[in-house]
């Protein structure tokens, strides 16, 4: 359980850095919403799975609406809004997905190359004794 509280607040710390200087870039007139919390996304995937990136995410989808899709606090978005927010929730979980498939991939070679190593061991034992 805390270790979900851990990475949930990871996670929520994570996206409000981002948002931050998302907020920042805005007010320099560079508007780049979407891509900028794409790191905080990509980075609690790598670094603490996919719950934590599922919790990036709908923190960024929530920062999102509050901060840049209407101006003026939770609205309902107008469709193209919607339209753009949907896309980025897909692209990030689809993003996520990937990172978390090599992850469980590298586990799975680590774990391997550690079986195969104890077998080559074995092996060279046995030659050394005979």
């Amino acid at each position: 359980m805390s270790d979900m509280v851990t990475r949930m607040t990871s996670a929520g710390l994570v996206v409000a850095l981002c948002l931050a200087i998302d907020i920042a870039l805005d007010s320099l007139e560079i508007k780049t919403p979407y891509i900028a919390l794409l790191p905080a996304i990509v980075g609690s995937c790598a670094l603490g799975g996919f719950g934590a990136a599922l919790w990036a995410t709908l923190f960024s989808a929530l920062g999102l609406l509050y901060f840049f899709i209407p101006p003026a606090g939770f609205a309902m978005p107008d469709y193209s809004d919607f339209a753009h927010l949907a896309v980025f929730v897909a692209v990030s979980l689809f993003t996520c997905w990937v990172i978390d498939g090599l992850r469980r991939s590298n586990n799975e070679l680590t774990r391997d190359n550690v079986v195969l190593g104890c077998k080559i061991s074995t092996l060279l034992s046995r030659r050394q004794v005979t």
